[in-house]
């Protein structure tokens, strides 16, 4: 059924709940696993010119790419034990974004992913990556709470 499978984790409780029940799906299915971690973008600063703010933004960068790359390999020790193949994605950009990039280019079947739990009005006000996903996808989504 499902053959390929991605996760977009950010750390938080709700994201490893979807780990867990992607794990548990995968061995039933026999299915490719792809850990994704999408490090929010930071507001550009232009400035031709090489100073020390634009050091600083970049070294930032690196450090958020740096610490997503880091996670992403704990979960992927943390679930060593299963019998599932699991490989890893960082990028940097708008997360609903490349989520959705990510699994339209690579066709994969299922986007198992963390709600974020914002209550009614404040998701409708601000959107949540899980319900843009969710509405935007090719494949089917699956939002874990």
């Amino acid at each position: 059924m499902y053959k390929k499978i991605l996760v977009p984790l950010d750390g938080s409780e709700r994201s490893i709940k979807a780990l867990s029940h992607t794990v548990a799906l995968a061995e039933k299915l026999a299915a490719k696993v792809t850990l994704m971690h999408v490090v929010p973008s930071l507001p550009p600063y232009v400035n031709t010119a090489v100073d020390h703010l634009g050091q600083v933004q970049q070294s930032i960068i690196e450090e958020l790419m740096k610490n997503g790359k880091e996670m992403l390999e704990q979960f992927v020790s943390s679930i060593s034990d299963k019998n599932i193949e699991v490989d890893t994605y960082t990028v940097m950009g708008q997360p609903a974004d490349e989520i959705l990039e990510k699994a339209n280019q690579d066709n994969y079947e299922l986007i198992v992913i963390g709600s974020r739990g914002l209550g009614e009005i404040k998701g409708y006000i601000m959107g949540s990556v899980s319900n843009r996903v969710s509405r935007h996808a090719s494949c089917p989504v699956l939002i874990i709470r």
